[in-house]
C-alpha cells in the first residue's frame, strides 16, 4: 500500500475510534469526496482476512469435513462481498428519502472505515471463545456485549454522518442488520 493509502488507513481508523468513543469531531478525519468513498471500500479488504478468521470460529468442525473448505470459502467470499457492496445500494434511496442525499458519501466512508474495528472486536471476542479463555458463558456474554457495542456504534455514526434522528437512525441500522441477517442465513444454507 503506497504511503499515501496507509497514512489514509490511519487517519480513517483515528476517526472511526474517536466515533466509537462519542466524539463527533471524528468525523473530520474522512475523505469524504466521491474518490474517499471508492478509496474507503480498502477497508473490506483489510476486514476480509479477519473475516475469515471469524468464518473459522463460527463453522463448526463437521460442516467443514462435510462441505469442504473451498465451498465454504467461496460461499462466504461472495456473501462478503454482497454484503459490502449492498448496504450502501440499500442506503442511497434510504437517504435520498430521509432528505439527506448529499450526506450518503460522508455516511458510506465513515460507515465502510468503522468495520475495521468493529471487526477487530469481534475477532478479540472470538479469539478469547476459540482459545477457551473465556467460559462458554463468558463467551456469549462477550459476544453479546460486542454485538450491542457494534450496533450503538453504527446507530451513533448514522445518526451523526447522515445528521438524521435517533429514529431515523434505527432504520439504517434495521436496514443493515436485515441484509446481513439475511445474506447470512443463505449463505448457511449453500454449503
Amino acid at each position: 500500500m503506497a504511503l499515501a493509502a496507509w497514512t489514509e488507513v490511519q487517519l480513517a481508523v483515528g476517526g472511526a475510534l474517536r466515533l466509537a468513543v462519542g466524539d463527533r469531531r471524528g468525523l473530520g478525519f474522512f475523505d469524504a469526496s466521491i474518490d474517499g468513498f471508492w478509496r474507503s471500500f480498502r477497508a473490506g479488504l483489510i476486514c476480509y482476512p479477519l473475516y475469515l478468521l471469524l468464518v473459522s470460529f463460527r463453522v463448526p468442525t463437521a460442516q467443514w469435513e462435510l462441505s469442504g473448505v473451498a465451498p465454504i470459502l467461496i460461499v462466504e467470499t461472495i456473501a462478503y462481498v454482497i454484503s459490502w457492496v449492498g448496504f450502501p445500494l440499500l442506503i442511497l434511496p434510504v437517504s435520498r428519502h430521509l432528505g439527506r442525499d448529499n450526506r450518503f458519501l460522508p455516511f458510506m466512508v465513515v460507515y465502510n472505515w468503522s468495520q475495521i474495528p468493529q471487526t477487530v472486536l469481534f475477532v478479540l471476542v472470538g479469539l478469547d471463545t476459540a482459545t477457551g479463555l473465556l467460559p462458554p458463558s463468558g463467551a456469549h456474554f462477550a459476544g453479546f456485549l460486542a454485538a450491542v457495542a457494534a450496533l450503538v456504534y453504527e446507530w451513533y455514526i448514522a445518526r451523526v454522518a447522515l445528521a438524521i434522528t435517533g429514529t431515523q437512525a434505527t432504520l439504517v441500522i434495521i436496514i443493515d442488520l436485515l441484509l446481513s441477517t439475511t445474506v447470512g442465513r443463505i449463505a448457511l444454507s449453500l454449503y
